[in-house]
This record gives structure tokens, sequence and C-alpha cells, in this order.
């Protein structure tokens, strides 16, 4: 996975810590996103991505890997 998050911090003039004190975390969770080591939450991508003025899709970038049956969870009841 790889982020805009970075970008868009440096356009606002935001510090790493100024952005994880906006969505309530670390510093180096912050680190950790920029240099896609870690997979946020969708509560995280979302307080993220509300810090920074913009939205999940702008921030982060997915690799689109065509699904296989493998894959593919299906959940019954």
């Amino acid at each position: 996975m790889q982020t805009k998050i970075r970008e868009y911090r440096v356009r606002l003039s935001l510090t790493q810590d100024d952005l994880a004190k906006k969505a309530g975390v670390r510093r180096e969770t912050i680190v950790f996103l920029e240099q896609g080591k870690y997979n946020p939450s969708l509560k995280l991508a979302h307080d993220v991505a509300k810090g920074l003025n913009t939205t999940i899709d702008d921030l982060f970038i997915f690799d689109d890997e065509p699904e296989t049956p493998e894959s593919r969870v299906v959940l019954a009841d």
C-alpha cells in the first residue's frame, strides 16, 4: 500500500506531530503510515483524512490485484 499522507501534510504545513494530534495517535504511527509500513483501520484512515481535509481515497493507494476464487472469503450464516 502506498500513501499520499506526507504530500498532503506538507502541503498544509503540518508536522508529523501536528497530524498525529489531529488523528489522536502517536507521531510514530504517522511515520509508519507515510512509509507504507502500517495498514490503518478504517477509523484511523478516516481520522487522518479528516485531519488533512481530504478523503481516504485521495490518501491511500491500494494495490489492485485481481481477486481469485481462493482469495475470496464467503461468510455464511
